[in-house]
């Protein structure tokens, strides 16, 4: 195993810990840190797909990461417009 592969793999252990400290973040009770672990939460996910297509070479994985990169932003301006109560 060369050290490409081992820091890929570490990469996906620190990923799941970021994971889990974003879930921690998004059981609070104010709406700002639900929506910032939420946002950790998508981030963890479409790097961790990018690190799936780089490993076994899937070409979906990396055009899901992509839409969950783009589409996050929207959600969450949405979320707060909705939130903030304009239409």
């Amino acid at each position: 195993m060369d050290f490409l592969m081992i820091s890929e793999y570490f990469l996906m252990f620190c990923l799941a810990v970021f994971l889990l400290a974003s879930l921690k973040i998004t059981a609070r009770k104010t709406t700002a840190t639900a929506l910032a672990g939420v946002s950790g939460i998508t981030i963890t996910i479409s790097v961790f797909l990018i690190l799936v297509y780089s490993l076994h070479g899937l070409e979906f994985c990396k055009d899901i990461a992509l839409a969950l990169i783009v589409l996050s932003p929207v959600g969450t301006i949405a979320l707060s417009q909705v939130l903030k109560g304009e239409s």
